[in-house]
């Protein structure tokens, strides 16, 4: 039987009182944090500033979880297998998931106030709204009509799951196991699940979730200068390697030289042939059309055996790889050399079925000399010298319980394959391919030393203290 129509009619206004009634407690805040010292200590910052505020509000406080303490799971890093957990965990008390990264900057009093717009019965997705200008190979070319139609959120910024998505979301992992495949752009395939091909809500966009501070409304800020934990580390202390083959030794050994090279005081170039021009390195190891498996392993133990002790750190990268070594010397003063460091930008394999995350190698991969070891003197090895060199060392890395160490600042892809919003907040230390584009612009544009790179440790001066 149908209630009489002045219950209906009072039905909406108990829900936007019901929805204004949110507080603290009903929020649980998630820190996309890592497990490295640095970045877990970086997180647990933002975990006691949020705490703080809400003490400040003498409001309930409310649970404010850091990711890498919630699962030993591998994929834990994806969100999606955790959402489970989430649902039973919370779904009596708590309204909303917010999720951010452990440099995004809080306002909850504001936050707050953003969130009680929002009904929380219903199935809300939120976030900064990020969309790509054109098809990229980083999404598989997805929406290639018009790329600009699909919403993904920004996660600097922020992005809150309502509990009924949550428990929708949940019903759905248990019911179709999670695609066993890569991992690549974690922000982009979470709203490609959420939405469902149109069975699931799109991204709410909310002008309040922001990634600077030029908005006095915005209850979320991000931090975007690059991490400095003291003085840079030498540039005698990395050691860079190229790996390169014959056939581009004049097409791309002179952009590299051209660009980037000088900033490096040890390079060498790792080929298939030996060149004293240039001069290449032949590592004995023939050049295979993809993977360089073999290859990768000769420069480690080369590094490993052979390079001074007193060298603490290894890039390899490729001969189309675009890259700051000053900046990269500003992000390395946060990590320890007694603490193993596998570091770029991370992608995954298999996660939803036990798999594996790697660095991918196009951005450059960082190692210290303490990673190296542990790996080497481990029995995992390369299962063909064409095998693909990044993903065998995320497989052996996991096997050795050592963490791959997540950097948004190197790409795999080029400046055009990202939002312009995303790039905007960050100081990129690489970038990846050619292909169209002037290399050599690319680089003066986005990499190159400049008067804003000198003035860094003036403006980090606050780093350590902001929150």
């Amino acid at each position: 039987m149908r209630p009489p129509a002045s219950r209906r009619r009072a039905l909406p206004a108990l829900l936007s009182l019901l929805t204004c009634s949110l507080d603290l407690k009903g929020i649980v805040f998630v820190i996309q944090s890592q497990s490295h010292s640095f970045h877990a200590k970086r997180a647990e910052e933002l975990r006691k500033s949020i705490l703080k505020q809400a003490a400040d509000l003498t409001q309930e406080l409310p649970r404010v979880l850091l990711l890498h303490e919630l699962s030993e799971q591998e994929g834990a890093w994806t969100i999606l297998p955790l959402l489970p957990h989430f649902s039973v965990t919370f779904s009596r008390n708590s309204s909303w998931i917010f999720f951010c990264e452990e440099e995004t900057r809080i306002q909850v009093p504001e936050l707050l106030e953003t969130l009680r717009r929002y009904n929380p019965s219903k199935e809300w997705f939120l976030g900064k709204a990020l969309h790509d200008e054109e098809s990229t190979i980083i999404h598989h070319y997805a929406f290639s009509e018009n790329p600009t139609v699909f919403k993904y959120p920004d996660f600097a910024a922020g992005w809150a799951l309502s509990i009924p998505l949550v428990k929708k979301l949940t019903k759905r992992l248990k019911s179709e196991s999670l695609r066993s495949d890569f991992t690549i752009d974690l922000k982009h395939e979470i709203a490609l699940y959420i939405w469902d091909k149109g069975d699931g809500p799109p991204l709410t966009p909310v002008p309040e979730l922001c990634t600077d501070s030029v908005d006095v409304h915005c209850a979320t800020t991000f931090h975007s200068f690059l991490p400095l934990c003291g003085n840079p580390v030498k540039k005698e202390d990395i050691f860079v390697a190229v790996k390169t083959c014959k056939k581009f030794h004049s097409e791309r050994i002179p952009i590299v030289k051209q660009t980037w090279a000088g900033q490096a005081s040890l390079i060498e170039y790792y080929s298939d042939h030996a060149e004293s021009s240039i001069p290449t390195v032949d590592l004995g190891i023939p050049n295979t059309d993809r993977g360089h498996c073999g290859k990768t392993f000769a420069i480690l133990e080369r590094f490993l055996n052979h390079s001074h002790d007193k060298i603490a750190w290894l890039v390899i990268v490729d001969d189309d790889t675009l890259i700051s070594i000053s900046r990269l010397q500003h992000l390395l003063s946060c990590y320890e050399s007694s603490e193993p460091v596998f570091l770029g930008e991370r992608y995954g394999y298999g996660l939803g079925t036990g798999g594996y995350s790697y660095i991918t190698g196009g951005g450059g991969m960082v190692f210290n000399r303490e990673a190296i070891r542990r790996l080497l003197t481990s029995k995992c090895r390369c299962y063909s010298n064409d095998a693909p060199d990044d993903m065998v060392l995320g497989m052996c890395f996991s096997g050795l319980g050592v963490p791959v160490t997540h950097s948004p600042l190197f790409h795999q892809a080029r400046p055009v394959d990202y939002p312009e919003d995303y790039l905007s907040h960050q100081v990129p230390i690489s970038f990846h391919k050619h292909w169209n584009i002037d290399p050599v612009k690319v680089y003066v544009t986005w990499l190159a030393p400049s008067e804003e790179d000198k003035s860094w440790p003036e403006t980090q001066k606050g780093f350590k203290e902001e929150l």
